[in-house]
């Protein structure tokens, strides 16, 4: 799939959740984010990573879980976080009822 409706040059997005699919992203920069792919369906050329989290949801994951059988090794860790996103933790606390800090959030390799 080559004719993106909504396409991206040169962005800056940080703090957010963002989703691939069906779209394109040229030398774009990405910083502090979720980014979601499920189908796969997307263009991402000259682009950067810094400090973002990878979720594969449906059709992204089930090619995750073939890459490991194939090579034995998890390509990915699989994160659970809760909305809002970017919500930092209490300082008094953790964020929700009887979890610790930094608990539950890694659900394993891939």
């Amino acid at each position: 799939m080559s004719d993106y409706r909504v396409r991206y040059k040169n962005t800056k997005f940080s703090n957010q959740k963002m989703e691939l699919d069906g779209k394109s992203f040229d030398h774009c920069q990405f910083e502090n984010c979720m980014i979601v792919l499920e189908t796969g369906e997307t263009a991402v050329s000259g682009c950067t990573f810094k400090d973002c989290h990878l979720m594969l949801k449906g059709n992204a994951y089930t090619v995750g879980r073939i890459i490991k059988l194939f090579t034995g090794q998890s390509p990915l860790k699989v994160l659970d976080l809760e909305e809002p996103l970017f919500e930092q933790p209490d300082e008094k606390g953790p964020k929700t009822k009887g979890e610790k800090p930094n608990e539950g959030q890694n659900h394993g390799d891939l």
